[in-house]
């Protein structure tokens, strides 16, 4: 989920290890991942841009090369290529030249509790993520007791919202439904491909995908993150866990790799959303009335602002390229676009899709339709806060007519313009060979461990002894 690469193409991106450092420039669309043994970074930054955005990921960068905004689409994709570590034993490498070349493509998706006894330790793995909660590294040892009680807190009321879509996410099943869909649509094209789904939250882990992948001996591997734009805390978490098995592993760290890092841009992508939607507006009575209504998941704005998260410009250059693609096909509809689904006491992007809805009404709208731009399977957020929640509020608040473009899905342009992305990316996959750095800063140090076991003392003490604490966390949190 490229802001910076809005012609058509993404930029070129290295990866450590433990600091994963990206050095991105603007050009052909590719990624190169070399995975460093040390965590430190010797990349350069090739760019045309005489300006760079950085993106930090759990303390790393990410070094943006802007380019100007509202591009004509293009065909984009973004391959990369894992690091390896240079080893003494050549036999892999031959192995891989004389074997029949296998290709694996990989969905990345956020995954999601398949039952209600699921969603408490969903949570857990959610926020105990350090790129969803962004602590200092002198405090990153709260991480996982911090995590632990905010999926205590949070449990029951996502319970209800579960509970309200039939007991579970349909994540998994959606998910398995388009890498089937993939591979039909890869066989069609003339490519044989076994598609794998690797989940960050939820079974199946991505662990479990690229133990698979092993087992499987594949020869090449195209990974496709199923957000269509790049975020920290989406495409930029999935990355963090490939990169930290990929350095840590003989084979895969000479497997050769591209990477589809964002495709909102994409041209098949772009219609299939147009192609939805103006479906959807002949529903209405007066189509040309219809406000359209993009809601698009949030992020922090720190996220934006301190870290260099792209995912904002990416958003707003994804919603002009639909809106032209519609205007194009005669539909002149106001829009807007918001945010939706944020947590806790921090500032989120806005506008914020519930006080959005609340002004239309207000102004006097009277057809909405709902437009989740930034999903592509559906799941709670579409199915319980925006058609239950959103909706309730919407009418509530004086529009009339309600309707709601479904998830992306399976259609079959869609399925169609990701395996084209496949192919695209296919040629650019390649292994680095990296040399390792004996240096490494220490993690601790007596001041830190001090400063560690008073605040752990302290946590612990307000959990064990303080339940008016807690219930006050609680309210603060949700």
């Amino acid at each position: 989920m490229e802001a910076a690469t809005l012609s058509g193409s993404l930029p070129r991106l290295k990866l450590s290890a433990s600091n994963h450092k990206l050095s991105w420039s603007q050009g052909r669309s590719i990624i190169s991942v070399s995975c460093r043994p040390s965590g430190q970074l010797h990349d350069t930054v090739s760019s045309s841009s005489s300006t760079d955005r950085r993106v930090t990921i759990s303390g790393g960068l990410y070094e943006l090369s802007p380019a100007p905004k509202r591009n004509p689409v293009g065909q984009t994709h973004c391959a990369t290529s894992a690091g390896a570590y240079t080893y003494g034993e050549s036999s892999l490498e031959s192995h891989s030249h004389a074997a029949e070349d296998k290709v694996g493509v990989l969905l990345l998706n956020l995954g999601g509790p398949e039952t209600l006894h699921d969603v408490q330790p969903f949570l857990f793995n959610l926020f105990a993520d350090p790129d969803i909660i962004r602590l200092p590294r002198l405090f990153q040892f709260l991480q996982r007791p911090l995590a632990q009680l905010i999926s205590v807190l949070r449990a029951p009321k996502s319970k209800e919202g579960y509970a309200a879509i039939g007991g579970g996410s349909p994540l998994r099943k959606i998910t398995d439904e388009q890498a089937h869909a993939i591979k039909m649509a890869l066989e069609a094209k003339g490519m044989s491909a076994i598609v794998y789904v690797g989940m960050r939250y939820w079974y199946p882990f991505t662990e479990e995908a690229i133990h698979q992948i092993k087992r499987d001996r594949i020869t090449r591997l195209v990974v496709l993150p199923l957000y269509p734009q790049f975020s920290i805390s989406t495409t930029g978490s999935s990355l963090r866990v490939l990169q930290n098995i990929f350095r840590e592993d003989a084979y895969l760290s000479r497997l050769p790799v591209s990477i589809i890092q964002s495709w909102y841009q994409r041209e098949g992508y772009i219609k299939s959303m147009a192609d939805l939607i103006g479906k959807e507006l002949e529903q209405f009575p007066k189509p040309e009335e219809v406000m359209i209504f993009f809601s698009a998941h949030g992020v922090p704005v720190s996220y934006i602002v301190d870290a260099g998260d792209p995912y904002k410009d990416q958003m707003e250059e994804c919603i002009y390229l639909i809106m032209k693609e519609l205007k194009a096909r005669g539909f002149s509809n106001d829009h807007t676009l918001a945010y939706q689904s944020r947590v806790g006491p921090v500032q989120w992007l806005k506008p914020y899709t519930d006080e959005v809805l609340v002004e239309l009404g207000q102004k006097g709208v009277k057809s909405l339709l709902a437009v989740p731009v930034s999903f592509v399977s559906e799941h709670i957020e579409t199915l319980e806060e925006i058609d239950m929640e959103y909706k309730h509020l919407a009418l509530e608040s004086g529009v009339e007519n309600w309707g709601r473009v479904p998830a992306l899905g399976c259609t079959s342009s869609f399925i169609t313009d990701l395996a084209d992305a496949v192919v695209e990316a296919l040629p650019s996959a390649k292994a680095i060979s990296t040399s390792s750095s004996t240096s490494e800063e220490a993690d601790y140090d007596i001041f830190r461990c001090a400063i560690k076991m008073l605040f752990g003392s302290i946590l612990a003490f307000v959990l064990l002894f303080s339940p008016k604490m807690i219930l006050a966390c609680k309210n603060y949190l949700l």
